[in-house]
């Protein structure tokens, strides 16, 4: 028998593992089933737990901003406990912090801008919407730096920071809870209480071999209650995330 050292993902001296290179594994078919058995019965676990979290959540509803902070917020942490769950159970696949790291991302969104159109005042209104977000590929515990603007149709900017968790499924289904806090310039768009706004959101993603992600995303933008009015706004984006490499070579 020959034994072999392979490092993990960060090549540090905790993920080095001693294993056999041509051990005899005569069982390993049914260890294979049983695993296998394993992961589909914590999938189910976990799916069973989020959808309980989602029902438990009151449904966005126009004029109704902070039942969309409340599905967003009690969707992210299910998530998260998901992820933390599986970082546990599973290893890697469900899991929060044991993820290969990425590369850095930009991120490119197009959508509209308050979907749920609530207010008579101003209109209705409703606007398309441009994002350009960097995603660094730096990580604090599970989280990691985002920072973006956002452009409407009507002249609205916002420019943000934030933070954002990556809480894969499997290899490739990636869903991301974020929040950020930013500045809200409202332009001839919709007029919002105040110009510091704080955003949360999820991000639903693919993510291919090569770091590509192309996904979906719902947002949440309101001012916490410190400005004269608290409207809030909703927003729905369809993005696609490209590796820097993309941009600047390899």
């Amino acid at each position: 028998m020959v034994w072999s050292f392979v490092a993990g993902p960060w090549k540090s001296p905790r993920a080095v593992a001693i294993v056999p290179t041509n051990a005899s594994t005569p069982n390993q078919p049914a260890a294979d089933a049983a695993s296998e058995g394993e992961t589909m019965r914590f999938r189910a676990l976990i799916g069973v737990s989020l959808a309980a979290a989602l029902a438990a959540a009151p449904v966005a509803r126009p004029a109704h901003a902070d039942q969309a902070f409340n599905l967003i917020w009690m969707s992210s942490a299910a998530l998260l406990a998901a992820g933390a769950v599986g970082d546990l159970v599973r290893g890697n696949d469900i899991s929060s912090n044991t993820m290969p790291r990425e590369v850095d991302l930009l991120t490119f969104g197009a959508g509209m801008h308050n979907v749920w159109s609530d207010n008579e005042d101003d209109g209705k209104l409703r606007s398309a919407l441009a994002r350009f977000e960097y995603r660094p590929s730096y990580y604090l515990w599970i989280t990691h730096p985002i920072a973006g603007i956002e452009v409407t149709s009507k002249g609205a900017t916002y420019l943000y920071g934030g933070f954002m968790a990556d809480v894969r499924f499997g290899k490739h289904f990636i869903v991301s809870p974020s929040a950020a806090v930013g500045w809200y310039n409202q332009g001839d768009d919709r007029e919002m209480g105040s110009p510091l706004e704080f955003r949360t959101g999820l991000e639903a993603a693919w993510r291919f071999d090569d770091g590509l992600r192309v996904g979906a995303a719902f947002h949440h933008l309101s001012n916490a209650d410190l400005g004269e009015s608290n409207p809030g706004v909703e927003e729905a984006t369809l993005n696609v995330s490209l590796p820097i490499q993309y941009f600047v070579g390899r």
